[in-house]
């Protein structure tokens, strides 16, 4: 009986192990990304945050200073193809939000900008592998 208490117990753990090893990579596919620091009175501070979140199929660009300067996040997802949410309503409540991937075709990689000063005059930081 106790061999068969001890089997039981052993597969237990090998299934719990497993259920946790297969739902611990879906947890590390959310990625947020503060910056740049290109904002604020002295011009170091963070303008805002991009992340990629639902299995690298949304993402979302937020600004959270209120200065009256353009924030989005610029992606590319695995095929190649390029594109970029916008935070339309500046650092108000909500963050522009696009599902832009699917499961065939995911973001894989993007950066934040932050619009210094109208037209083509923006701030980026580096790239950042989702």
């Amino acid at each position: 009986m106790a061999k068969k208490s001890t089997r039981l117990a052993l597969a237990t753990t090998a299934g719990l192990i497993s259920a946790i090893g297969l739902a611990s990579p879906a947890l590390a596919h959310d990625t947020r990304y503060d910056g740049p620091y290109a904002c604020g009175i002295t011009e170091v501070q963070s303008c805002g945050y991009g992340q990629v979140r639902d299995s690298h199929q949304i993402v979302d660009a937020c600004d959270t200073r209120e200065d009256g300067r353009g924030y989005f996040v610029e992606y590319t997802l695995q095929n190649g193809t390029k594109g970029s949410v916008n935070d339309g309503n500046g650092a108000a409540s909500g963050c522009g939000i696009k599902r832009v991937g699917t499961t065939a075709n995911p973001v894989y990689s993007y950066r934040v900008c932050s619009n210094q000063g109208g037209g083509s005059l923006n701030v980026c930081s580096g790239i950042k592998i989702a």
